[in-house]
């Protein structure tokens, strides 16, 4: 009996052993904040790769005591502060933005040679930034506040900070004296993402384009804060400068081109357009020829991809403009035949009205298949139209060519009534603020802080009409 009860104190105690060896994590030594020590250095031999998205490291020696910092996947991002599920995400922001860089300048499996340490902070404060030069690099660390929730501006401070990072590779020893990224370059990489994602925002571009409120190549480079614009003329900086980096990176060899300047971008001093022009040959334009070239780029990127389909208002908009013809008389006057005017097109001869007519009737073919459902039998009947007017037919145009405006009416009508339901919803169904207003509490503040004084009669009028209906609106004492 003692025989079978040693043999089983043997196997519990060899059990122990192995469940020691084989499944405890490994503990790596911390302390309580960022230290030059407890950097990982990138690169090192028989180091193996983390196996999740964050790693969480305790105290060394004391596997109970919490731990106080997580690493990212590639373990470029050391977070500390705040609690675990906190710092997790943190570092898988962080690891997203760092992907999404390197694919975009196609160096996926590129190895990160500086560390960047993200230190949070419950006190209120700004986003702060700094960089140290240590043996073998630079360790670059950025500072967040957490007392009203994710700070503004985070995504934009943690691509920054990756694009200095690249920009100091293989630079250990040199005397850089400060570092910095152009805004126009964080906001163009991270319109650039969102491109490559497929969140592409036509109509913004569009309607930017058609009010001509992109800003050109010059000034672009000159903005450098975007604190003070209004939400318009933020989103046309934003949209102007993903243009400007996704056309940068759509030219030949444009990655390539990409990395070699971004090494020399975050310490460069001198002119940026010069720069550019420097590592994009196709750049390399007179004023003239460079305004050109930018309009061209804006107009690509304003436009919607062949199977997109429009909504019912931005069909009947195109419908607009497509189905007229146009063409100078003999004394030279413009002559322009509306849709709901087209058998007047039967008084031309043939041979011209052939000549006004085919090209339109090819670009309504082409545009079939990009209207709006509803629209596709409006659109057919068109076409068919147009081929009996320029095979010499005339069988019921008139009334057809009025049934086909009632019906694009009714249409429009619908479009419009089911735009105003979508926005009453969501309007209705919003459970958040999303911030889009604060240019119109700014206006609201400026307009309490200015005098309230009306000058001339007109304010002399009002101010007593005001009086008087404030009289009329009081209750009257018994």
């Amino acid at each position: 009996m003692s025989f079978f009860v040693c043999v089983n104190l043997v196997r519990r105690s060899l059990a122990c052993i192995l469940w020691f060896v084989c499944i405890l994590p490994e503990i790596q030594g911390q302390g309580e904040g960022p230290s030059l020590e407890d950097v990982p250095q990138p690169g090192v031999a028989g180091q193996a790769p983390a196996p999740s998205i964050a790693a969480e490291l305790s105290e060394e020696g004391d596997s109970r005591k919490p731990a106080t910092r997580t690493e990212s996947e590639s373990r470029q991002f050391v977070v500390y502060g705040a609690d675990f599920s906190t710092r997790v995400a943190l570092a898988s922001l962080a690891e997203d933005t760092r992907v999404a860089l390197m694919q975009t300048i196609g160096k996926e499996d590129e190895q990160w040679e500086h560390s960047i340490v993200i230190q949070l902070r419950e006190e209120e404060g700004p986003i702060k930034t700094a960089y140290f030069e240590v043996p073998g690099g630079y360790r670059i660390q950025i500072e967040i506040s957490l007392a009203r929730g994710k700070p503004v501006g985070l995504e934009g401070a943690l691509l920054e900070l990756l694009l200095i990072e690249y920009g100091l590779r293989d630079r250990a020893g040199e005397a850089v004296e400060s570092v910095g990224v152009p805004l126009w370059l964080v906001e163009g990489m991270r319109e650039s993402f969102r491109w490559g994602e497929g969140v592409r925002e036509y109509g913004m571009y569009q309607a930017l384009f058609d009010k001509n409120e992109l800003y050109p190549v010059e000034k672009i480079m000159r903005v450098q804060r975007l604190e003070g614009m209004d939400p318009i003329s933020k989103a046309a900086f934003q949209a102007s400068s993903g243009a400007l980096v996704i056309s940068l990176l759509e030219q030949d060899g444009g990655q390539e081109s990409m990395r070699t300047m971004l090494g020399e971008l975050s310490t460069f001093e001198g002119d940026q357009v010069a720069l550019v022009r420097k590592h994009f040959p196709g750049m390399n334009l007179g004023p003239e020829s460079l305004s050109k070239w930018w309009a061209l780029q804006l107009a690509q990127m304003a436009e919607k991809p062949f199977p997109y389909v429009l909504t019912i208002n931005e069909t009947e908009r195109r419908l607009q403009e497509l189905l007229e013809v146009r063409f100078n008389d003999s004394s030279g006057s413009l002559i322009a035949i509306g849709a709901s005017d087209f058998r007047d097109l039967l008084a031309l001869p043939i041979r011209e009205r052939e000549t006004r007519i085919l090209p339109l009737a090819e670009r309504v073919r082409q545009f079939y298949y990009r209207a709006f459902p509803a629209h596709r039998p409006v659109v057919r009947e068109y076409l068919l139209i147009l081929g009996e007017i320029v095979a010499d037919k005339d069988e019921r145009l008139a009334e057809r060519l009025h049934a086909l405006q009632s019906e694009r009416n009714r249409l429009a009508a619908l479009g419009n009534r089911t735009r105003d339901y979508l926005e009453w919803y969501r309007i209705t169904s919003s459970e958040e603020l999303t911030g889009g207003f604060d240019s119109f509490v700014e206006i609201k503040n400026r307009l309490e802080a200015m005098s309230g004084k009306n000058e001339g009669p007109i304010g002399v009028y009002m101010d007593s009409m005001q009086r008087l209906f404030s009289e009329q609106a009081r209750p009257q004492s018994p």
